[in-house]
C-alpha cells in the first residue's frame, strides 16, 4: 500500500492518461494465462498428491528430494529467459526474414546444447544427488536423467514460448498448458503403477516434451514467424 501511495504522489501513475484501449488490451492479454497458472501447477504439483497415494510418502522421499533439486533448471532457465525475450521482441520487430532464420539457427544450437548437457545426468546423476544431499538419498542414474531432461524441456519450452508471448496468444498458451498437465496427470497415473518411480520421473519427461513440442508446433504453423528456413 505505501509504495502504491508513493507512486501516486509523485505522479509516476496518471490515471487521466490511461487509455480505455490499452486496458482492453491488457486485460486481453493477461486473463487468459490465468488457466495457464493452473496448468503449471498440475505440472510440477498435483503430480506428487497422486504418486504419494499410490505408491507411499516413504517410497517417493528420494524422488522428492531429486525433483527439489532440479528445480534450479527453472530458476537458470527463467534468469536467461528474462534476459533473453526483451531482445527477441527486439529483435521480432524488425521483421526481417534473415533475421528470424538467424534467431533460429541459434534457438537450435541451444537446445542441441541443453540436450547435449542432459546426457550427463544419465550417466553420473545418482552420484550428483548423493554429493548434494547425501548419501541417505540414492536414486537411480534413470530416475535422475528423466527428471533433469524434464526441467530441460521446459527450459526450451521458455525459449519457444516467447514467440506465442509475441504475438500475444496468451489464450493458445494456457490450452497448451493444460492438455500437457492433463496429459502429465494421466500417464503419472498409469506409469507409476506399473513402473514406480522410474513411470513417474518418465512422465514428468513426456509431459514436459509434449509440452514443449505442441508449443514448437504451433509457433511454427504461424508464417510471420518461421522458425526453419522454409522453401518458397
Amino acid at each position: 500500500m505505501y509504495s502504491i501511495f508513493i507512486i501516486i504522489k509523485n505522479k509516476w501513475l496518471i490515471f487521466s492518461r490511461i487509455s480505455l484501449s490499452i486496458i482492453k488490451d491488457i486485460l486481453k492479454v493477461g486473463l487468459p494465462l490465468v488457466p495457464h497458472s493452473i496448468g503449471i501447477f498440475i505440472l510440477v504439483g498435483a503430480d506428487k498428491f497422486i504418486i504419494s497415494g499410490i505408491l507411499g510418502l516413504a517410497t517417493i522421499s528420494s524422488y522428492l528430494v531429486v525433483f527439489q533439486i532440479s528445480t534450479v533448471f527453472i530458476f537458470v532457465f527463467d534468469a536467461i529467459n528474462k534476459s533473453y525475450y526483451p531482445w527477441l521482441f527486439e529483435q521480432l520487430n524488425k521483421n526481417n526474414e534473415n533475421t528470424k532464420n538467424k534467431l533460429w539457427l541459434l534457438t537450435s544450437v541451444y537446445f542441441i546444447s541443453l540436450l547435449t548437457v542432459s546426457i550427463f545426468f544419465f550417466f553420473h546423476g545418482s552420484a550428483l544427488i548423493t554429493l548434494i544431499a547425501g548419501k541417505n538419498y540414492i536414486i537411480s542414474n534413470s530416475i535422475v536423467g528423466l527428471i533433469f531432461l524434464g526441467q530441460i524441456f521446459g527450459g526450451m519450452y521458455l525459449m519457444i514460448n516467447n514467440y506465442l508471448f509475441y504475438e500475444k496468444k496468451t489464450m493458445l498458451i494456457s490450452t497448451i498448458t493444460i492438455v500437457s498437465g492433463i496429459i502429465h496427470l494421466l500417464l503419472i497415473s498409469l506409469f507409476s503403477y506399473y513402473w514406480g518411480l522410474t513411470g513417474a520421473a518418465l512422465s514428468f519427461c513426456l509431459s514436459k516434451c509434449i509440452q514443449f513440442l505442441l508449443t514448437w508446433l504451433n509457433v511454427y504453423k504461424m508464417t510471420a514467424i518461421p522458425l526453419a528456413i522454409k522453401s518458397e
